[in-house]
């Protein structure tokens, strides 16, 4: 029991927002991470193709399926509109377990905690990823904080790049912070972020698949601008696209 309450004051920490009037953390404050935590845990099943980027996406839009094809539209003229409703959390909360257990923790869709860092670690991990390139985590910031100091050498499979640097292709990573977190990757800080994996890209419009958003496994459409790149939104601070090298 003791455990499971320090599990979920962990996560917790990292979704939370600081106090009105306290500074926003600073990345030079903090601790080096270490290496990656070792695991027992394997995928349940083989990637679905010998390409790890496509295996990525197509996990992530069959998960998309089983949990009902929700799916979310956001303009920073207006609120974000759900398109279409999916099942939620509590009426899979086994299948929300495995994801959990991508990352060591034994939760499921019952417990209210924030499991879309778990998606997307089960996702990456599940498409045959190894962990020396890709590091699971129930924080978002904290497996793009690996990321970006993976890329200072030869190999790296994730490259983080600002939002104005990159326009998101199939199979990157659009992160943004969250709560007034203040994460940037100039302060990659460990506060509240999210990610979603991008499965197609057309004109205008970026479709990318996540966890926990709107409580299921949503499709998000974003909008994009006349070349490409991700547009400003106020509901959405994005601060990174993590440019996916895989095979």
């Amino acid at each position: 029991m003791r455990s499971l309450v320090a599990i979920l004051l962990l996560v917790l920490t990292g979704c939370t927002q600081a106090p009105a009037g306290k500074p926003v953390v600073q990345a030079k404050d903090l601790p080096p991470l270490g290496p990656c935590p070792a695991t027992s845990w394997k995928p349940e099943a083989p990637p679905p193709t010998a390409s790890a980027k496509t295996s990525m996406v197509l996990l992530a839009v069959g998960e998309w399926g089983r949990f009902g094809k929700q799916v979310i539209t956001y303009s920073d003229n207006a609120p974000a509109k759900t398109e279409q409703l999916g099942i939620k959390e509590r009426e899979a909360p086994q299948r929300i377990a495995d994801y959990w257990a991508s990352v060591g923790n034994k939760l499921s869709g019952l417990n209210d905690v924030p499991w879309s860092a778990a998606f997307i670690s089960w996702d990456i991990a599940s498409a045959g990823v190894p962990r020396d390139l890709f590091c699971p985590d129930q924080r978002h910031t904290i497996y793009v904080e690996r990321m970006a100091e993976r890329a200072k050498s030869p190999g790296a499979a994730f490259i983080p790049h600002a939002p104005a640097d990159r326009a998101p292709q199939v199979g990157d990573l659009i992160c943004a912070s969250r709560e007034g977190s203040g994460t940037t990757l100039q302060n990659l800080n460990r506060g509240a972020g999210h990610c979603d994996i991008v499965v197609d890209v057309h004109p205008g419009q970026v479709f990318a698949i996540g966890g926990n958003v709107g409580d299921s496994v949503t499709r998000s459409v974003f909008p994009l601008d006349a070349n490409g790149f991700l547009s400003p939104l106020s509901g959405r601070p994005f601060f990174a696209v993590i440019e996916n090298r895989l095979p």
